[in-house]
Formats: structure tokens, C-alpha cells, sequence
């Protein structure tokens, strides 16, 4: 057991840059995304969701430019703990820290999920026992990996990734050259909340590309890589997650109705718009690489929690995988025992994505002061801080409205995690 955690340490300067874009690309998981929560978003803003995608992008892109800048100078393990830690004390750090974990923690039943309750059973007419047996051994295969290392998975997932990118661009022209184009996506034909609900959406499909924080330590070249690794993932992913957005509404005919019939028909667009536009053996051949990126977005994911665990909890890495995969494993069992799997997925991504981008406000309203102490803080400094900050919490705001169960968890978990990390720091102050 001893060998096997030294096995698992991160070591220093171990990942190529090549590794290092797959961890971020690998984590957005393109065709996973597209139809997870590109999904999502298509359920909130409708046919609007062509803007909505480059409201999202845009609001993501200013995130970006806030977590390229930290990770060019902070390279750990600890990810955006260590950003708004270092920026503005352990207290801070670790609110923003465990909310990102929750965000990461919940991701992970929630793709899962997504792939085993809504993926499968659109292609292979399982028996709902086969089902929850996946649902269950999902945990166990990629705990089992984890254990093996990350090399090989990061390796595969670059490939892969690359592939989901040449797929939806082929679907998308194909799609485009029958239905052509009109300007119908790119006008919000929702009520704004929705339109912003939709927007953030997107942007979550995103935030995968944060994984690559996780790996600054390990990385070689350190802080240069993760933030370049971290932009290129994100160019790329942006321009399928716009592209795709735009050619599933064509699909469905450019109107609100349009979509939500599509919705109506299936939560996976993707396997039904390639059947219909490029018959069975395309959408075959996505449904395959479907299942793939959703798996290799896991695998990403868990690497990612992995290390800010470790982090955070224990400096013991078999430890910290062995506590993500007890985590895990609770809510895949849930699923698996109640059959509710489109429940739960829909309930962990909302929760994911609320405590993420409240984690991601909180790194951004302090990274005026990250700036101040590596160089002359500016004012575009503070307007870059402000915007991200205040257009992500509009965002959650959003999200919230209506008031639903979820809502009121996702606020519930937002408060307790500050309750519990402000209690403890000021009980272990008054020990000394």
C-alpha cells in the first residue's frame, strides 16, 4: 500500500505539453459537452441559444484571461485554492477551494449519469438492471484507472478529442448545407433569465479546461504550460461548442418550438440530428465517441479532484482518489438503487454549476489583489476582476430563478461551506 501511494505522488516536471492540452481539452470533452450541456443550455434559451453561446464563451473568456494569468505564475496542485489563496489568505482560498471540490465532486455523477440514464438507452435498448449495474461499476473502472496512472488515459484522450472536433464539424457543415442559415439564433427570443441561464450553461461546458490547473506542479515548464495549454484548449473548444450550438438549432428549424420538440424527442440531439442528416453508421460512430468523451471527461475530472484533494485534505494521493471515489460512488449507488438517473443527472449539474462558477467569482474579485503583489496593479486589472465576478454571479442569479429544490441546495452548500471554513479558521486561531 506504501509503494503503491509513493507510485501516485506527483512528481515534478513529469507531463509534456502535449499531456497538459489533453487534461484541459480531454475535461471539456467536446462531442461529451455538446451533448450533456450544450443540451442543457438548448433546454434553457431554445433557439436564442446561438447567442447565448457567445454570451457564455465571452463570459468564460474573461475567466480565462483571469486563470491564465495565476497559472502563469502559480503552478501546484492546489489549482484555484492556491490562486485565491495566495491572492487573499487562507480563509478566502478555502471557501473558493472546497466550493470548486463540491462543483468537481458532483460533475462527475452527473456526466456519468448523463452517459448510463440518457446516452446507452438511446442506442442499445438495455434492461433497466443492466443499467444500474453500469451505473454502479462506472466508479469502480475509472477509481481502477486512477490507480494506474494518468499518462496513458491523457495520451488516448488528446486523440479522441481531436477526432470529436473533426465529427462535429463535419455534422455541423452537412447540416448547414440542407437547412441553410438565418440570423434567428443570434436574437433572444426567451425571457432573460433564461437567455442568461442558457449563457452560463454554456460556459460550464467550458470550465472543464480549469483541469489543467491541477497539473501545474507536474507539469514541464510549469506555470507557461498550464496557461497555454489552457488557452489552446479552450479556442478549440469554444469554436465547436458556437459551431455546434448553431447547427442543432438549424436542425430543428430556428424556433423556439423547433427545439423543444427536438428536446421532446430526445435529451441526446446529437445521435438523432447526425441519423437524420448522415444516417445510422455517422451517428453510430458518434454515439462510439460519445460514450468516449464522456468517459475521458470523467477521467479528467477525477484527475483534476484528485490533486486539489490532496491539496486540501491529505498529501497522501491514494488517499485523496480513494476519497473522490467514496463520493462518487454514493451517488452513482443512489441513481442505481432509485432509477432515477435523468433526476439526478439534471440535479448534480445544476448544483455543479452553481458552485463552480461561485468558487470562479470569488477567485476573480480577488485577483486585484494576486495582481498587486507580482506587479503595478492597473485599472484594467479591477474592470477585468469586476466584469468576470459580476457577469458569473448574475449568471448563478439566473440559474436560481425560479426558486426550485436544487436552488435552495445549491444556496445551502454556498453558505454552509463559508460557515464551516470561517468556524474552523477562527477556532484554530483562538488555539494560539
Amino acid at each position: 500500500m506504501v509503494s503503491l501511494s509513493k507510485k501516485l505522488e506527483p512528481k515534478e516536471n513529469s507531463i509534456p505539453k502535449y499531456l497538459v492540452i489533453s487534461q484541459s481539452l480531454g475535461s471539456i470533452a467536446p462531442l461529451g459537452s455538446v451533448s450533456a450541456y450544450l443540451t442543457f443550455a438548448l433546454a434553457s434559451s431554445l433557439a436564442s441559444t446561438g447567442l447565448a453561446s457567445i454570451v457564455g464563451v465571452f463570459v468564460y473568456l474573461l475567466w480565462v484571461i483571469i486563470g491564465y494569468r495565476y497559472s502563469k505564475v502559480i503552478a501546484s496542485t492546489g489549482g484555484t485554492y492556491e490562486f485565491a489563496r495566495q491572492a487573499s489568505g487562507e480563509t478566502i482560498g478555502s471557501i473558493a477551494g472546497w466550493l470548486y471540490w463540491i462543483s468537481y465532486a458532483i460533475y462527475l455523477p452527473s456526466v456519468t449519469t448523463y452517459l448510463v440514464g440518457i446516452v446507452l438507452p438511446t442506442v442499445i435498448n438495455f434492461q433497466s438492471i443492466y443499467l444500474s449495474i453500469i451505473e454502479v461499476t462506472i466508479p469502480i473502472i475509472l477509481t481502477l484507472l486512477m490507480i494506474s496512472g494518468i499518462k496513458p488515459p491523457l495520451f488516448y484522450s488528446l486523440i479522441s478529442s481531436t477526432i470529436e472536433v473533426i465529427l462535429i464539424i463535419i455534422l455541423g457543415f452537412k447540416v448547414l448545407i440542407i437547412k441553410g442559415f438565418s440570423l434567428e439564433p443570434f436574437f433572444i427570443t426567451v425571457p432573460q433569465y433564461d437567455f442568461w441561464s442558457g449563457a452560463l450553461a454554456v460556459a460550464f461546458t467550458l470550465a472543464g479546461g480549469g483541469a489543467s490547473f491541477f497539473l501545474g506542479y507536474e507539469a514541464k515548464g510549469k506555470g507557461k504550460t498550464i496557461g497555454s495549454s489552457y488557452l489552446i484548449a479552450f479556442v478549440i473548444a469554444s469554436i465547436a461548442v458556437i459551431f455546434a450550438s448553431y447547427y442543432e438549432i438549424a436542425a430543428a428549424g430556428y424556433s423556439n418550438l423547433g427545439v423543444t420538440n427536438l428536446l421532446n424527442i430526445t435529451e441526446f440531439p446529437g445521435f438523432y440530428i447526425s441519423e437524420k442528416f448522415m444516417g445510422f453508421t455517422f451517428a453510430f460512430i458518434i454515439f462510439i465517441f460519445t460514450v468516449n468523451s464522456l468517459l475521458g471527461s470523467a477521467i479528467s475530472a477525477y484527475v483534476a479532484l484528485s490533486r486539489l484533494t490532496y491539496t486540501l485534505v491529505s498529501k497522501n494521493m491514494l488517499k485523496s482518489i480513494l476519497t473522490v471515489f467514496i463520493f462518487f460512488l454514493i451517488f452513482n449507488v443512489l441513481g442505481s438503487i432509485t432509477g432515477q438517473l435523468q433526476l439526478i443527472y439534471y440535479f448534480t449539474t445544476e448544483i455543479s454549476l452553481i458552485t463552480l462558477f461561485a468558487s470562479h467569482s470569488i477567485v476573480s474579485a480577488v485577483y486585484p489583489f494576486f495582481i498587486r503583489k507580482i506587479s503595478k496593479i492597473s485599472f484594467i486589472d479591477i474592470l477585468l476582476a469586476i466584469s468576470s465576478s459580476g457577469i458569473m454571479m448574475y449568471g448563478i442569479y439566473s440559474n436560481l430563478i425560479p426558486i426550485q429544490l436544487t436552488s435552495i441546495i445549491s444556496i445551502g452548500v454556498i453558505l454552509f461551506v463559508a460557515a464551516i471554513v470561517i468556524i474552523y479558521r477562527y477556532i484554530s486561531k483562538s488555539k494560539y
